[in-house]
């Protein structure tokens, strides 16, 4: 039993062996963490390594890209936040187990901190990934992952609080700070439903093209639609149109002066690999809102007396 009781320090007559009904005694907050608290954050790493392989090297996966980022933004925000404060506590030594002044940190918490700390490392990789590539193979299962975290986290919460008058302020705050950013974490990805459009990554080659297809390969980025790149500025005030303009001032514009409709084309790529290809359908999917909102303005502007 020696490695045992030097992996979980106890003491005999501690506050956890008093103040704490638990069958463990002196040994509750070991076994909270190592049973519970690291077993869920190890489930929830390999989860999203398994996640980072098949978006990594499962080819037969449909692929695809967010059509904004900002969400995934905000995920690995908070993300960051829950990998940083366990190598905080590390760093400056507050233990929220040292109830009756001990200094340092006993061996199940060290491992459970840097456990929990390599678990939202790879919830940040994961989540930036899935800016470049998204596929929907194992999605759900991840975020029930997250959610045996934040069942594990109820059940430490919870022991905490039994000896709040005991352990220290600052621990308990970057507790309770760190759970809130995980609640918050597991409830957006949990009704998170991402905004997809074809994966770009992919270039047609002459061969996979559609006998029949009357739509030109890309020919370069300079003639890639440059509005789906342009900041917010340049898209209120038009900035992005600016280049054309100035060579329509030069010269006459020609077919091969304009842009491309590079997100139209894959998705009508997509669509004549389908049995019922359908041009509305790649409309929808390439333009969406902007396509039915202007076709309602148009009626709008064509019919008199129409009005929205």
């Amino acid at each position: 039993m020696e490695p045992f009781v030097w992996y979980c320090k106890p003491e005999s007559n501690s506050v956890w062996a008093k103040a704490v009904d638990s069958a463990f005694g002196s040994y509750t907050p070991c076994s909270i963490n190592t049973l519970v608290i690291s077993t869920s954050n190890f489930v929830l790493m390999g989860l999203c390594f398994y996640r980072i392989w098949l978006i990594a090297t499962n080819t037969k996966a449909q692929r695809f890209s967010l059509r904004s980022n900002w969400y995934n933004y905000v995920l690995a925000l908070l993300a960051s936040y829950c990998a940083i404060q366990p190598l905080l506590r590390l760093l400056t030594g507050i233990s929220a187990f040292n109830l009756n002044g001990e200094t340092g940190f006993a061996p199940f918490e060290v491992m459970a901190l840097i456990v929990e700390a390599l678990t939202w490392c790879s919830m940040i990789v994961l989540i930036l990934l899935e800016t470049k590539v998204y596929i929907r193979q194992f999605r759900w299962v991840v975020r029930f992952g997250v959610i045996y975290v934040l069942v594990g986290d109820v059940v430490l919460l919870n022991l905490l609080l039994s000896v709040k008058d005991y352990c220290s302020r600052s621990a308990l705050f970057l507790y309770l700070s760190t759970f809130i950013s995980q609640v918050l974490f597991g409830t957006l990805l949990f009704v998170y439903v991402p905004n997809l459009v074809p994966y770009d990554g992919h270039i047609t080659t002459q061969d996979e093209l559609p006998d029949n297809a009357e739509y030109e390969l890309l020919c370069g980025e300079e003639q890639v639609f440059p509005e789906m790149h342009a900041n917010i500025f340049s898209r209120l005030c038009f900035g992005w149109v600016t280049p054309l303009m100035r060579q329509g001032y030069r010269k006459p514009i020609k077919e091969k002066d304009v842009w491309k409709l590079d997100k139209f084309q894959k998705c009508w790529m997509l669509e004549f690999q389908s049995s019922n290809p359908w041009l509305l359908r790649s409309l929808n999917n390439s333009l969406g809102k902007r396509f039915w909102w202007g076709g309602i303005y148009k009626v709008n502007i064509l019919i008199p007396g129409f009005d929205l």
